[in-house]
C-alpha cells in the first residue's frame, strides 16, 4: 500500500483479487487484517465484511441485468451458494436479485395468437388424426 490510501477502484480490484475475504485482502495490502479494520472504519465508515458484502451485491445486480442467473451471479461473486447471495441481495436492495433482471423479449407467444388444429393435438398425443 506504501502509505497511502487506495483509490475506492483499487479496493474493488483488491476485493476482487481476495475473493471477497478481508483476511486475504489484508494480507495483499501487506497490512494487518485489523488494520484494514481502521482504515475502513476511519474512510468508509464500516466495516471490510460489511463493504465487501455491499461490493459483491452491487457487482450482481450489475450482473443480474446483462442477463446472469442467479446461481451464474452468486457462483462468479464468490457467494457460498444461490441461496446465501438471494439472502445477502435481499438485505442490501430490498428485493430479490431477479427483479433487477432483463425482461425475456422471446416470450412464448399467448394462447389467442398460438391456435393448434384439433388434427396437431391428435398427432402430438400419438394418436391418429380425427375425421373432419
Amino acid at each position: 500500500m506504501n502509505g497511502s490510501l487506495l483509490t475506492i477502484e483499487q479496493w474493488e480490484q483488491v476485493a476482487r483479487e481476495a475473493d471477497f475475504n478481508s483476511a486475504k485482502m489484508a494480507s495483499l495490502c501487506s497490512i494487518s487484517e485489523r488494520q484494514l479494520q481502521r482504515l475502513f472504519r476511519q474512510h468508509l465508515h464500516c466495516t471490510p465484511s460489511h463493504w465487501l458484502r455491499e461490493l459483491q451485491c452491487r457487482l450482481a445486480k450489475d450482473l443480474i441485468g446483462q442477463g446472469y442467473s442467479n446461481k451464474a451471479a452468486a457462483n462468479e461473486l464468490k457467494f457460498a451458494n444461490e441461496s446465501h447471495f438471494c439472502r445477502e441481495f435481499k438485505k442490501v436492495f430490498g428485493t430479490s436479485p431477479q427483479s433487477f433482471a432483463p425482461p425475456h423479449t422471446s416470450e412464448i407467444k399467448t394462447s389467442s395468437s398460438l391456435k393448434i388444429s384439433k388434427n396437431s393435438w391428435s398427432v402430438l398425443r400419438g394418436r391418429a388424426p380425427t375425421q373432419l
